[in-house]
């Protein structure tokens, strides 16, 4: 992945008609969209910057919150931007779910696209950092991608299991050049991410009308911890016009902070979606659909929605945030935006079309509107509540020593008939020499970098080289491959197996959200996802071994362990070739350089993250790198 994929493309892009900023509005309306104002706030201007010349007020409401951001977002498990400084904020759109300003004690709910400019990881370690350039171009086909952590619970359009953000950390770090080439490169260009906010708040003074008291506007700082806002909320060192702003204790793990000025000066902000009636508020905008400024809530022809559902936020998080409603809905609110539709739901919308049934189908969803694509915003589809997760439908089954071949093929199966039907449904390509030859070049390049940063994966360099080098041969021979869309993070986390019949289902199309959105929707070749999922059973296997805590079996190369996973891979791949008629197999090259190429990144990971679990992709690696390697399964 080349450094210019840390800038994750424009949001959104305002049309000029609808570009003049305005405050936000007590009347429900949407205070937007508005263009790329000027930048404000940030680590480096302060507490409270003030707004640029003739921005506005909207620039006097990001001012307003850009010192709490710089603090909070940092803080969320889906920000992308760790290890980075941010140095200011751009406003792209504010809009009014619920009015924000009203001084009868009412919680408003804001809507904001916010783009978050930061330094290169290297201004934050003080070293000038090089443009990558191509040196990891087209690593959407080197199939690095799937997560090395698959054990948290998973659920149709739930977030997408696993450390996607220090994975594309990792990632950039393979593609790091020599000191010698940095020094001759420009600096990279400052990433712009644009995040997806919903903020609840809570106006000040609930029991009178005045401003907020003095002690309050002279400063603006990050709300203290759940310990403060409950001393706060119990009457502890606090005045009394404090207390009757203060947030429930059930949501003092939600706050974000009060801002001094601006329009929302004085109130308590947090995070909406922990706040139930925050969150049936936007079921009621997907249930009843229409256009809120730039806001479209669309619902999908033929599709009901049941009114009164209980929310239930998720607490396994990655890179979006999701919420269950009753047992008959979960919505995934994508966090980091992009033009364009999410592949989530392109091929949701593009497997239902061809009656597939492997994938939930889109019930719902809301997007914003802009001078170009739309950007999807979130998704709704049925919640498959009596289905468990593959990774701990897998764990389980080990522990009680039980056969998991007969899941193992049937999960093949399921995966083939998915790109059985990806195939019939979305464009196909072929990947020839040319491709082939760029692919593998990459793939040598991030084992050169990982054999850097970690010793143990030396000796088995020269081995592992000759797998791409195997596949590199039938390129130059004129040897093609098909190519079309994937799935992109296959592991047995993102596969549900319905507890009643046994059936299998795939979610999280999304792909990895830290890569643009023109990447994620390469086309690729089907082995992409079955390395993912191979690379998955050796992890299961490794981890099951290790009993009850969910740690890594020390040895991760004991023959029981060992032949679980082999076992399973064979299964896996038989049941591939009978929904399709094509065995993985069959093209061992091909297959063995994806499997190298993820255990490589898995190294990578685990030996900077997760010391412990190093074994368990260095048995693959010495598998790999075996006599017997071409013989993956």
């Amino acid at each position: 992945m080349s450094d210019s994929s840390m800038s994750r493309g424009s949001p959104p892009t305002p049309s000029p008609a609808s570009a003049s900023a305005a405050p936000p509005r007590p009347t429900g309306r949407a205070a937007g969209p508005h263009g790329d104002g000027p930048r404000t706030g940030g680590a480096d201007q302060g507490a409270a910057a003030a707004p640029a010349e003739g921005g506005g007020a909207d620039d006097g409401l990001l001012a307003s919150l850009a010192p709490l951001l710089t603090e909070w977002l940092p803080r969320q498990r889906w920000f992308a931007g760790k290890g980075r400084p941010i140095s200011g904020f751009t406003l792209v759109s504010a809009t009014e779910l619920l009015p924000c300003t009203a001084r009868d004690g009412a919680v408003g709910l804001l809507h904001l696209l916010v783009r978050a400019h930061q330094g290169s990881y290297a201004d934050a370690e003080g070293d000038a950092q090089g443009d990558t350039g191509d040196e990891a171009d087209g690593d959407a086909n080197a199939g690095a991608d799937a997560d090395a952590d698959d054990g948290s619970a998973g659920r149709a359009g739930r977030a997408t299991a696993g450390a996607e953000r220090e994975e594309r950390e990792e990632r950039e770090a393979l593609a790091k050049p020599s000191s010698a080439s940095r020094a001759r490169r420009r600096p990279a260009p400052e990433p712009a991410d644009c995040y997806q906010l919903l903020l609840g708040v809570l106006p000040p003074n609930p029991h009178g009308a005045g401003p907020p008291p003095a002690h309050r506007a002279a400063r603006a700082e990050p709300e203290p911890g759940p310990a403060a806002a409950n001393a706060a909320a119990n009457g502890a060192g606090e005045p009394a016009v404090a207390r009757e702003v203060a947030a429930p204790p059930r949501l003092a793990h939600a706050l974000i902070g009060r801002p001094a000025t601006g329009p929302l000066a004085g109130a308590l902000l947090y995070e909406a979606l922990a706040d139930p009636r925050q969150a049936a508020l936007l079921l009621e905008r997907l249930r009843l659909p229409g256009t809120l400024g730039p806001l479209r809530f669309r619902r999908a022809p033929g599709a009901a929605i049941e009114a009164g559902l209980t929310p239930r936020p998720l607490a396994a998080e990655q890179s979006n945030s999701s919420v269950v409603y009753g047992d008959a809905y979960i919505l995934k609110v994508f966090r980091r935006i992009a033009p364009g539709i999410n592949p989530d739901l392109e091929v949701a919308l593009a497997l239902t079309r061809t009656g597939c049934r492997r994938v939930p189908p889109p019930t719902a969803w809301f997007e914003a509107a802009g001078a170009g694509a739309p950007a999807t915003l979130g998704l709704l589809q049925p919640y498959l509540a009596d289905c468990a997760d593959g990774w701990q439908y897998a764990l389980d089954q080990l522990a009680r020593g039980a056969d998991f071949t007969a899941a193992a093929h049937a999960l093949g199966q399921a995966t083939a008939e998915v790109h059985l039907a990806l195939a019939r449904s979305l464009p196909t390509a072929e990947i020839g020499p040319p491709q082939i030859e760029h692919l593998t070049a990459a793939m040598s390049r991030r084992l050169d970098a990982a054999a850097g940063a970690v010793p143990a994966l030396r000796p088995f360099r020269r081995a592992l080289r000759g797998a791409y080098a195997d596949l590199a041969a039938l390129g130059d021979g004129g040897r093609a491959w098909p190519a079309q869309r994937v799935h992109g993070d296959l592991h047995l986390g993102q596969a549900l197996r319905s507890t009643r019949d046994g059936r299998w289902s795939l979610i999280d199309f999304e792909g990895e959200p830290a890569s643009p959105l023109a990447e994620r929707r390469r086309l690729q070749p089907v082995v992409r996802d079955i390395a993912g999922m191979l690379r998955s059973f050796d992890y299961a296997a490794a981890v099951g071994a290790g009993g009850a805590h969910g740690g890594p079996q020390s040895a991760a190369g004991t023959r029981e362990p060992r032949e679980w996973a082999r076992r399973s891979r064979a299964a896996y791949c038989a049941g591939y070739a009978a929904a399709c008629g094509h065995d993985p197999r069959a093209e061992p090259e091909l297959l063995r350089a994806y499997e190298t190429d993820k255990a490589v990144y898995e190294v990578l990971y685990e030996a900077r993250h997760r010391p412990d679990w190093l074994p368990v992709p260095l048995s693959a690696i010495r598998r790999l790198a075996g006599p017997a390697a071409r013989d993956t399964a």
